[in-house]
């Protein structure tokens, strides 16, 4: 509804007149008339006069329901999750556009517009040009939350993307200077919301939750790890075969027992590197061990159900996982991404090998 629908609902909802509302404003019948027939707009200084006329707010007057546009965007959400475990990140662009242009204000649907956006830096099916004008779109929302919005989580998100922005000297924005500076207003790790959690409940059923964030905190500081053990400019394939081989005896330690959940997707992606790079040193044992190994896990986590499962672990067993909230920036199963690496120039040398077929099977 128009502000100019909304005057006119609100008139005739009170039984007043043009005339007798232009007289109480001090402004002729006509300028209410060009309202309501959406040929103009009240003068700034009128909207005040106007809500108190008729015993409103400003935001009942510019039909704006702050409860309704609450319910709106966590409808946006739930589909945006479902598009996110499809790994639709062009279908999440439009909807949080959509929602932008119906509530520009809304800095959470602001931030979930330039996240996808940076999400799709990666997507090769996309032109060099729009690759660049989505980072910079990205970036401007971003910017544009940091200088508007006073909601810290929101805050925090707008500052990751711009590090990573800023700080990918791949990118058509890279920036080190700006990259250190926004980092540098992140909190340090000890007084992040994962850590300081631990340490805010204490009720009996808080316990239980300080408990369930400790181990969730377990697994992602793990991940973290190892994520950073692998991704580093080693020099040979056999300084890379002892990172991943070291990450992999991290998380067998941790998770003992197998029951990997959302963190299969990790260790197959582990296991094909490792393969890969035993396969430049024409291991061809190791290779076919790893792949097995990769395989299974890929399986393993296409296979998670859209529920609520909890680790099994000792160290974990208050954390839990749920294939219905994953999040992807690509469309296949992990099986699908296994048997397209099978094609890698590097293996082949084993393209003959019985084994090597059967997993091509």
């Amino acid at each position: 509804m128009t502000i100019g629908e909304k005057i006119k609902y609100l008139r005739q909802k009170n039984s007043v007149t043009q005339e007798t509302l232009a007289e109480y404003l001090n402004i002729t019948y006509q300028s209410i008339s060009k309202w309501e027939n959406n040929n103009a707009l009240p003068d700034i200084s009128l909207v005040v006069p106007l809500a108190n006329f008729f015993g409103v707010s400003i935001d009942e007057l510019f039909d704006r329901n702050v409860d309704g546009e609450e319910e709106a965007i966590k409808e946006y959400n739930e589909k945006d999750k479902e598009l996110a475990r499809q790994g639709l990140v062009k279908e999440q662009v439009a909807l949080w556009r959509s929602a932008v242009l119906k509530y520009p204000r809304s800095y959470k649907s602001l931030q979930m517009l330039a996240n996808c956006l940076w999400t799709l830096r990666n997507d090769p099916t996309i032109p060099e040009e729009e690759r660049t004008r989505n980072i910079k779109e990205s970036v401007e929302i971003n910017e544009r939350i940091l200088s508007d919005c006073t909601d810290d989580a929101v805050r925090y998100s707008a500052l990751q993307i711009l590090v990573y922005s800023y700080g990918d000297p791949s990118l058509p924005c890279a920036n080190e200077e700006k990259a250190v500076e926004y980092a540098k207003k992140c909190p340090v790790l000890y007084a992040s919301q994962n850590l300081l959690l631990e340490h805010a409940y204490f009720s009996e059923e808080g316990k239980a939750h300080a408990k369930e964030t400790k181990h969730q905190n377990i697994l992602t500081f793990i991940d973290c790890a190892t994520v950073r053990m692998v991704n580093q400019d080693y020099e040979t394939p056999e300084e890379r075969i002892r990172a991943y081989e070291s990450a992999l005896k991290i998380w067998d330690a941790l998770i003992y027992d197998g029951n990997y959940l959302f963190y299969h997707c990790r260790v197959e992606i582990y296991y094909r590197k490792l393969a890969k790079n035993y396969a430049l040193l024409k291991n061809a044992d190791k290779v076919i061990e790893n792949l097995k190994l990769a395989k299974h896990h890929a399986m393993e986590f296409d296979r998670q159900p859209c529920v609520d499962q909890n680790y099994t672990s000792l160290f974990v067993s208050q954390a839990h996982s749920n294939a219905g909230t994953t999040r992807k920036n690509y469309t296949q199963s992990h099986l699908e991404l296994f048997m397209d690496d099978l094609t890698s120039p590097c293996f082949d040398f084993l393209r003959s090998s019985p084994e090597f077929i059967e997993l091509m099977q």
